[in-house]
């Protein structure tokens, strides 16, 4: 499995620290690399949660989540290179991941 590295500046990791279920939190509070395929879901997740709940659409997040949308992309563009809306495209339909890799992140001081 393919690690990749990466650096994020404060609003990034505090956003993405946000962003991820208890348990990637911890993991990246503690340094340690988080699945790939999990910390994308659980960035979609957040990301679709206004429409999950109910009170928004997705037409609405896309246009609204500007910050969210930019770290994914951000995120995406290290593992897809060619193609950093391989995600943005996914929301509001089902999630894929087709490569197998983990992420170790680090907070750029």
């Amino acid at each position: 499995m393919k690690t990749y590295q990466v650096i994020l500046n404060g609003r990034q990791y505090a956003m993405l620290e946000k962003m991820l279920c208890s348990e990637r939190a911890s993991h990246l509070a503690r340094n340690q690399s988080i699945n790939g395929y999990d910390l994308f879901s659980d960035m979609m997740d957040d990301i679709c949660a206004p429409v999950t709940d109910g009170w928004s659409t997705f037409e609405i997040i896309l246009q609204e989540s500007d910050e969210q949308l930019d770290l994914l992309r951000f995120m995406t563009n290290v593992v897809y290179p060619e193609d950093c809306d391989y995600f943005v495209r996914q929301i509001g339909s089902d999630f894929q991941c087709e490569k197998d890799f983990a992420f170790q992140i680090s907070l750029k001081f």
